[in-house]
């Protein structure tokens, strides 16, 4: 994916193996595996889990999923509002937004550098806030598209535990803040497992936004632990919270769906050292 917006080909079907063997049951695909996470993510932090392995069975494992705040992974379902709308033929990626003193803000990015009037492309505002985790671009998109839109995508699609209330470091006026972002693994797992099979906004789009989480710049977790991987992943931090959430492919068991959560912990070095050590056991698990 370029900053100049052009969509990606859909991509060429796999061809159908002759002879398809039943797929495992999820008892016996994910036998021990409420032991493993106990096990491997045992530093004190309240860790959450999404695995799937969309090729084996389409039943993810879920351990203690629960809402939490977001961070910064509330910005896959605002990207995700914005490639309906592009669908929907309400807006194009090319459209440009001109950033103001107004809108800089900040935390992650890059772009509130830049000065005030200059103009981005959306598909290049997406790719900061995907690549860059940029709080301004996001911001910029929360005011375009709207909080209410993004909230009414997210309920339709089956997010339940997932709101957007506030935008990032709530640095604008446009927007009220009046509380946290909020997710749950159950909601990213479900939404990275929609990504992967192509079920989330469609062919093109859902491409083009597995483009853009291929190039995710923060590789200090799953990325590290498997290296050589192609990940199409976010991550987010914030306060107590480090998270990490994608799709991996081509694990010993195919493609693997993977989203951990932490909150609570003593250090960030700790929690990646533990989430590393789990996305290796998940990825070439046997």
């Amino acid at each position: 994916m370029t900053p100049t917006g052009k969509l990606l080909p859909i991509p060429a079907a796999k061809s159908v193996p002759k002879k398809i063997e039943p797929p495992p049951t999820y008892e016996k695909l994910f036998e021990g595996m409420y032991e493993s996470v106990q096990k491997i993510l045992n530093d004190g932090s309240a860790y959450s889990v999404y695995i799937a392995y969309p090729e084996k069975n389409p039943r993810p494992f879920i351990y203690n999923s629960r809402q939490v705040r977001s961070a910064s992974m509330i910005k896959i379902f605002i990207m995700a509002t914005i490639m309906q709308e592009v669908k929907d033929g309400n807006i194009s990626l090319q459209q440009k937004l001109a950033m103001s003193d107004y809108d800089k803000v900040g935390g992650a990015g890059v772009i509130s550098a830049y000065a005030a009037g200059t103009e981005f492309e959306i598909s290049t505002l997406i790719n900061y806030m995907i690549v860059e985790s940029d709080n301004t671009a996001t911001n910029m998109l929360i005011d375009f598209i709207g909080m209410q839109k993004i909230n009414e995508y997210i309920q339709k699609n089956g997010y339940i535990d997932t709101k957007l209330q506030s935008p990032m470091m709530q640095g604008t006026l446009k927007t009220p803040v009046v509380g946290a972002n909020l997710t749950s693994v159950r909601d990213l797992g479900n939404f990275f497992l929609k990504l992967r099979n192509y079920e989330c906004v469609g062919d093109i789009y859902d491409a083009t936004m597995i483009s853009y989480l291929k190039g995710q710049r923060d590789r200090d977790c799953f990325p590290a632990a498997l290296p050589g991987k192609i990940i199409a992943h976010k991550t987010g931090a914030i306060d107590g919270i480090y998270d990490d959430g994608g799709i991996i492919f081509g694990g010993t068991r195919g493609d693997v769906i993977l989203v951990i959560t932490s909150e609570g912990f003593i250090g960030e070095s700790i929690v990646i050292e533990s989430m590393k050590k789990f996305a290796q056991f998940v990825v070439y698990k046997n």
